[in-house]
């Protein structure tokens, strides 16, 4: 992959980058590693990646109807 190609990826990906590197961060800083943790490392980067792919398919909106379809209100 090329420069353009990378900063590319990066401008159309911008909250699944930024999401899964913060999400990264946080469990490398907060647990040393052993299998456990490492699964749990990789749930976590999961969570985050999810959360930062509705932000660039939706923004807010998007992860508020996927909250809202996930949890419907009981009228």
């Amino acid at each position: 992959m090329n420069r353009d190609g990378f900063s590319d990826f990066i401008r159309r990906h911008k909250w699944c980058v930024i999401c899964v590197s913060l999400g990264l961060l946080f469990t490398i800083l907060v647990f040393t590693i052993n299998f456990w943790r490492t699964l749990l490392l990789f749930a976590i980067t999961g969570l985050c990646f999810l959360f930062g792919t509705l932000l660039d398919k939706g923004g807010l909106d998007g992860v508020k109807d996927f909250f809202e379809k996930l949890l419907p209100r009981i009228k």
